[in-house]
């Protein structure tokens, strides 16, 4: 009897010890338990602003490890190019890659991708503590995990409170329009606010958005899907070109009016400086961008910015608001590394448990939106600026609302034949929008039939599946 129970004790003290390890410590444990030569050097690549998260981490992970962690970064524009040079070269050049969720489909197709469900199984990086549904969504393809979600992205719209709040403002627009001057709902409100602060003799427009030529469309696709189109028929013929498509663009289009005149070449950059130098009152953009607007170097409108969700139509008498949860990147490994792949999985477990996606999370010059349900609810975290709690607030709600990206083979094809119509429609070039999103559409429906239709749509409802349920 004594026996037993001390078998017992250590049985609990077994489980005890286990229960409480957390997805850091188990990742640091199973690198020592595979005796890895001491300085091995583990290469991880992204874009140079999202290599940040790897960069503020790195130190610590040398110091835990013995082992050497090492930054590789790109221009955002040269990222994907570098990723696909490495799998149709097979160097095995990266170990680890921040991988945009939408290109999933084709590097998965390319064999660069190597399955992780073993060891999400064996290690825990505990997924279930990331906001549905981007622990799903952005993790697995095709019935197997092969990325580790990093990035929380979604869109919050930005205002500015200031304006918003002031008393002889609210007066004015009162007069004007007839309601009371408040953070948008609709796009209807969305453009008469724009409109009514649009004052270019006083350097301040109603509004800054993404108008750049190759990364338009994420901002009519939330438009498509607020209207309630998609991008496809339950028969994978594209849809875009609907009635909700058109007017979307139409409608994004009529948007510029109250913009910059300059607005078709700007950008992330152009857009984070007009709104944080105080000449726009709106903009919709990705999270990272409100830790931009309280740094003290570069900001005007510290302590003057409002968040909230992005605005949406009424469709069939109920506000349908859509939030383009756009592009979001996870870790994936890489299938050619010449390191031992569990090793590099458990440094890529490492990066994104909750220690080090904190860590990343706040650094106020980087670009890692919270995902970790245990950051967005951690008092440190909330309250890293003035105004935080509200900030996070918005984020969750605007995910809670998402839309989603087309994870699927062919995404940067289906895309790109997007964006040139779009662009030729905002440049004048085609002045119709159902001429545009007719074009595109019959570019996509190429697209389908190149990839194989009958697999491009289950592929497409496992996405849909996954998103929504």
């Amino acid at each position: 009897m004594k026996k037993l129970l001390m078998i017992f004790a250590l049985t609990l003290s077994f489980v005890f010890t286990v229960s409480a390890n957390t997805s850091s410590e188990r990742a640091i444990q199973g690198l020592k338990n595979l005796n890895l030569k001491p300085g091995t050097k583990f290469t991880i690549f992204a874009e140079d602003i999202t290599i940040k998260m790897a960069k503020v981490n790195a130190k610590e992970f040398n110091r835990l490890t013995g082992h050497k962690l090492i930054p590789k970064e790109a221009p955002f524009l040269e990222h994907r190019t570098k990723i696909l040079q490495d799998a149709m070269g097979k160097r095995g050049t990266y170990d680890i890659v921040f991988l945009q969720t939408s290109w999933m489909g084709d590097f998965y197709n390319t064999g660069y991708l190597e399955p992780l469900t073993k060891w999400v199984n064996k290690y825990d990086p505990e997924l279930d503590d990331m906001v549905a549904p981007f622990n799903k969504v952005w993790s697995s393809y095709a019935g197997g995990v092969y990325g580790l979600p990093t990035d929380g992205d979604t869109w919050i719209l930005y205002y500015r409170k200031d304006l918003f709040e002031d008393e002889n403002e609210q007066r004015k627009f009162k007069q004007k329009y007839g309601y009371n001057l408040l953070p948008p709902r609709t796009w209807d409100e969305f453009d008469d606010i724009g409109e009514f602060f649009n004052r270019p003799s006083e350097n301040l427009y109603g509004a800054t958005e993404w108008r750049v030529k190759g990364l338009t469309y994420p901002w009519f696709i939330q438009r498509l899907g607020s209207l309630g189109g998609n991008y496809f028929d339950n028969n994978m013929k594209a849809t875009i070109n609907s009635e909700e498509g058109v007017r979307g663009l139409r409608d994004l289009k009529n948007m510029n009016k109250y913009m910059s005149k300059d607005v078709l070449s700007y950008g992330y950059v152009e857009t984070l400086a007009a709104f944080s130098q105080g000449k726009a009152a709106m903009l919709i953009t990705w999270p990272a961008a409100g830790k931009n607007f309280v740094d003290v170097k570069a900001s005007k409108v510290i302590g003057k910015v409002g968040y909230t969700t992005v605005p949406g139509y009424i469709v069939n008498g109920k506000h349908n608001p859509k939030t383009m949860n756009f592009p979001g990147y996870s870790l994936v490994v890489n299938s050619k590394s010449k390191k031992p792949k569990e090793a590099v999985y458990l440094v890529a477990q490492w990066l994104i448990s909750k220690e080090q996606m904190k860590r990343a999370n706040m650094n106020l010059s980087g670009n890692t939106d919270v995902i970790r349900k245990s950051i967005f609810n951690d008092k440190e975290m909330r309250s890293i600026f003035k105004g935080a709690d509200h900030y996070f607030d918005a984020q969750k709600a605007n995910i809670a609302q998402g839309f989603p990206d087309l994870i699927l083979p062919g995404n940067d094809e289906y895309m790109q034949a997007l964006e040139i119509e779009i662009s030729r429609y905002m440049t004048g070039e085609i002045n119709s929008p159902k001429k545009a999103l007719d074009n595109a559409a019959k570019k996509w429906d190429k697209i389908t039939k190149k990839f194989g239709k009958d697999k491009q749509l289950r592929l497409y409802n496992a996405l849909l599946d996954s998103y929504y349920n």
